[in-house]
């Protein structure tokens, strides 16, 4: 039952442009640089430019509640240099969000946690790579690793609900069993995510990092992911992947190429409005403009939602599209066009489509 509600809820918004989950990226100030981060600024390429203040912020959640946002997610860079992350929380759980925070957990106090409880965030997502050394490895910060894992415990205490966050790389994936059965013993839950990025900048230094071949296909295996066609691994752009409560579309005609901009949304620390933060397109400045005005008459938004799938012209003969999950952000920023096929994204729709065979074979009588 939850999860036809949850299939209606998400078609309804995605018809009607409902922005039902939004990400609210305070700061690209962070302590650490981890060597995947999309962010040049976290990677010392850019600075961290300018941050809106408590009340510019409160000014936006109001109206993003007013546009009937549902689920909101607080990130960064990292989130708890802002000192007024717990009073913009409770502000937000007074508008009747679903609140939760995106993390590496550092800089957080037993009093913060207790705080957090007590303004109703309903759960923190953790960054998380691995043993001691190769979490510090990647993250570029001594003790780092233990910092994380002690908040993700204090967390926990306080009677917040912890979820590890994962992302697979040459680095770690042989860590991935050890990462799962610690998170199991501590009462987290955890997520992995095999798709590594180039910055949003263009930078590529981290594709090196990329699973490929068997790799690749043991990170898929490992993901647990559906394997019905038309049930690929959810896009992490997706309203599915922002909230688990909301499902793939109940309408099997609703044509659209994924939630950003329609039902999903972002807003970085400066006040621009965004499609989603993988999207590197700025749509407006809610500093500026009221976010009704940007979200019903932005030109760019105007025509991504009127495209389609007919639009993916490179992808409408393949054979594995329907085990697709391809990332317009990802196209665009890689390969220049959102509509273009992106290397991670065929590599995964492939591997999906030979283990939906293999499985097939092993049923049919």
């Amino acid at each position: 039952m939850k999860f036809a509600i949850a299939a209606k809820l998400n078609t309804l918004t995605l018809e009607r442009n409902i922005p039902a989950a939004v990400t609210i990226e305070l700061t690209r100030r962070c302590p650490l640089a981890c060597l995947h981060c999309y962010l040049p600024e976290t990677r010392g390429r850019a600075p961290a430019g300018l941050e809106l203040t408590t009340a510019q912020w409160k000014n936006i959640l109001a109206q993003l509640a007013g546009a009937g946002a549902l689920y909101l997610v607080y990130t960064g860079g990292e989130p708890l240099l802002r000192p007024d992350l717990a009073e913009l929380c409770r502000h937000a759980k007074k508008l009747n969000f679903d609140v939760r925070v995106f993390s590496t957990g550092l800089g957080l106090t037993p009093g913060l946690a207790a705080e957090f409880k007590k303004a109703g965030v309903s759960a923190f997502e953790l960054s998380f790579y691995g043993k001691p050394a190769l979490h510090d490895s990647v993250t570029g910060v001594k003790n780092s690793s233990k910092h994380t894992l002690a908040a993700a415990r204090l967390l926990k205490a306080a009677g917040i609900k912890v979820k590890f966050k994962t992302p697979l790389m040459k680095k770690n994936l042989g860590q991935a069993g050890w990462l799962r059965k610690l998170a199991e013993t501590e009462g987290f839950d955890i997520s992995f995510d095999p798709t590594i990025t180039s910055t949003n900048d263009g930078n590529a230094s981290a594709l090196p990092l990329r699973l490929s071949g068997p790799q690749l296909s043991k990170a898929v295996k490992l993901l647990s992911a559906p394997l019905n066609p038309r049930s690929p691994i959810p896009d992490k752009h997706s309203l599915a992947a922002l909230d688990p409560r909301l499902s793939t579309p109940d309408s099997p005609t609703l044509d659209f190429l994924c939630g950003a901009g329609r039902n999903v949304c972002a807003v970085g620390p400066e006040g621009g409005l965004y499609s989603c933060l993988q999207v590197p397109v700025k749509l407006g400045d809610l500093t500026r403009q009221s976010f009704s005005d940007i979200w019903k008459n932005s030109a760019w938004l105007k025509k991504w939602r009127s495209a389609g799938m007919r639009d993916l012209k490179g992808c409408a003969s393949c054979a594995d599209i329907d085990f697709c999950s391809r990332c317009p952000g990802l196209s665009l920023i890689e390969e220049g066009n959102l509509f273009a096929p992106n290397k991670p994204a065929c590599e995964m729709a492939k591997i999906m489509s030979q283990i939906y065979v293999s499985k097939s074979r092993e049923i049919t009588p």
